[in-house]
């Protein structure tokens, strides 16, 4: 039985500035490289190893993954694992979307979500091709293609947060959604010292 952990990148620049980012790239941030380490941790404690890994061809996933592997395992990026096309709303503010200003969720301007789901169901079992039925594998990839793949699984499933994992099994391609873990949610960077925030005591 193959053991399959999904996982989204860490925070990047355009999800502080809540852009929409899709196809396009920005930067992991400085919070974004520790909640990746903090998966990485939280794979050494619970002694997962990974047999093989993959990634989007998009720098924000395998940066992710050379993080959580320490940049010892080989990995093979998939185009089809990248993000969900927003089209011409890309790199716009995430306000600029048509379902936040009260129109449908069906716009030709975007890649559609059933076609998402369609390519990350192909990469999957692109994925189960070239590994071995007892391996154990890591995916890195991005918040809504991961979240419709998923929800294909389990229609239960919510969404993923920064670095969130979902653990799944498989034997030949049946899969099986298994739980969702945060090991990076209440990750934070220590704050700057700085004469405001010192409290002197006399």
């Amino acid at each position: 039985m193959r053991t399959i952990y999904l996982v989204r990148h860490g925070q990047t620049l355009f999800n502080v500035h809540h852009k929409i980012q899709g196809t396009c790239d920005s930067p992991l941030t400085k919070l974004g490289v520790a909640q990746a380490k903090a998966v990485k941790d939280y794979f050494k404690k619970k002694k997962i190893h990974f047999d093989a890994a993959f990634c989007s061809t998009q720098e924000r996933a395998s940066n992710t993954l050379e993080i959580i592997t320490d940049n010892k395992l080989p990995y093979t990026r998939l185009h089809d694992l990248h993000e969900k096309s927003h089209g011409e709303y890309e790199g716009q503010d995430e306000f600029m979307l048509p379902w936040r200003r009260g129109f449908s969720r069906v716009n030709a301007a975007m890649e559609p979500d059933r076609e998402v789901e369609q390519r990350m169901e192909k990469a999957m079992t692109k994925i189960i091709d070239l590994t071995r039925a007892d391996d154990t594998i890591l995916v890195v990839g991005h918040g809504t293609a991961l979240r419709l793949f998923t929800q294909a699984v389990n229609p239960e499933f919510k969404n993923y947060g920064n670095c969130g994992i979902v653990k799944m099994t498989a034997i030949d391609n049946r899969l099986k959604y298994v739980d969702y873990v945060t090991p990076a949610k209440d990750v934070s960077l220590p704050e700057k010292v700085t004469k405001k925030n010192i409290l002197i005591v006399r």
